[in-house]
């Protein structure tokens, strides 16, 4: 396989979430399956980690429990900015790119197609890329220019190989943490930009 990705979701409120039970967070978390599932590039998968919520794995059984290309985990309800969800998704990984999506986020048809195409994994350990900010509707959508540095690259803006060591820390900033000690010090190249979609703010009705 050549794409495994990740995707941690637990649908209730954080105190420090920006995504709350009042913004339709089930179909924020529908939509970016569902972007998943519209991908072009069809060698992949979706790891689904729940954390802590059974709603998830209620609607996972509903939806998708006979889809292939999907699979399903759930784990105990872990502290706010653990990284627990995302070393479980990895250790079920089969793929040999790891990629990530969070549940209030969705990829464009050619993302994943655009990161297998960019992304030579004899050459380099891991890749980078600038995302999009979708403020409001998807015609209002930005490039937003990526740099390996804190504050600006996080897991919208990376893929990675699948075995090559790293292990995702806690606490807040933990996207820099463990990119600047796993990642920073091995081989990576920025990539022409996919199609990830920072979508925190958008309307939902955008993608129904």
């Amino acid at each position: 396989m050549r794409i495994s990705v990740i995707m941690q979701v637990n649908l209730g409120s954080y105190s420090c979430a920006v995504t709350r039970n009042s913004d339709n967070s089930e179909v924020r978390f529908m939509q970016a399956v569902k972007s998943f599932l519209n991908q072009s590039f069809k060698d992949t998968e979706l790891i689904i980690v729940s954390d802590g919520d059974r709603k998830v794995e209620d609607i996972w059984a509903y939806l998708w429990i006979n889809e292939p290309s999907i699979r399903f985990k759930y784990i105990d309800k872990q502290e706010a900015y653990s990284g627990e969800m995302r070393n479980v998704g990895i250790g079920l990984a089969q793929g040999d790119i790891i990629c990530y999506l969070d549940h209030d986020d969705v990829f464009g048809r050619h993302h994943l197609q655009v990161i297998s195409d960019n992304f030579n994994t004899e050459e380099y350990d891991w890749v980078y890329y600038d995302d999009y900010l979708v403020n409001g509707t998807m015609a209002q959508k930005i490039e937003r220019p990526v740099h390996p540095e804190f504050t600006s690259i996080g897991t919208s803006a990376i893929a990675h190989r699948r075995n090559i060591e790293i292990k995702w820390g806690g606490g807040y900033g933990h996207d820099w943490y463990m990119i600047e000690k796993y990642l920073l010090p091995l081989r990576y190249i920025k990539i022409p930009t996919p199609e990830y979609y920072v979508c925190h703010f958008r309307k939902i009705e955008d993608f129904q």
